[in-house]
């Protein structure tokens, strides 16, 4: 009984938000297929659809916490039908990684050839957010290089 006591009080004390549960990242699920993935991304809450000038986009984030990108292939495009899904994670140490895989409904090796091209842009992605973080780091440094 006490132990329910201490953490009532600890509760109370706490604010809302550090209380509250941020929601995972979704995920991808092949199984629903190409016309599933693209309903199921569309109607996430609150769910941003797009084109980056190659593909279909639809985009969800939990700020400063997660984002997802699942990006549909079009018609005509070597890996269609296809789906990815990027998902950006930020770290304790306040780097973003980014994470890709994938869905294919069409030609294996061309679908095999766009999820090399997005794991090398996770790659870059990652290492771009490092170099920003270890630049802020040196800067707000008194020991910092000049």
């Amino acid at each position: 009984m006490q132990t329910l006591r201490a953490l009532l009080v600890l509760s109370a004390l706490l604010p809302v938000s550090a209380l509250a549960q941020t929601p995972a990242p979704p995920d991808l699920d092949c199984s629903a297929g190409f016309d599933g993935l693209r309903s199921a991304a569309a109607a996430l809450p609150g769910a941003q659809r797009g084109n980056d000038g190659r593909f279909d986009l639809v985009t969800q984030t939990e700020p400063d916490v997660w984002k997802v990108e699942f990006a549909f292939t079009a018609p005509g495009q070597a890996a269609h039908p296809a789906v990815t899904l990027r998902t950006f994670l930020k770290q304790v140490t306040g780097v973003w990684t980014a994470q890709s895989k994938g869905c294919s409904f069409g030609d294996e090796r061309q679908f095999a050839a766009l999820m090399a091209d997005m794991k090398q842009r996770d790659s870059e992605l990652t290492n771009v957010s490092r170099a920003e973080v270890e630049a802020k780091k040196k800067e707000a440094s008194p020991l910092g290089a000049p």
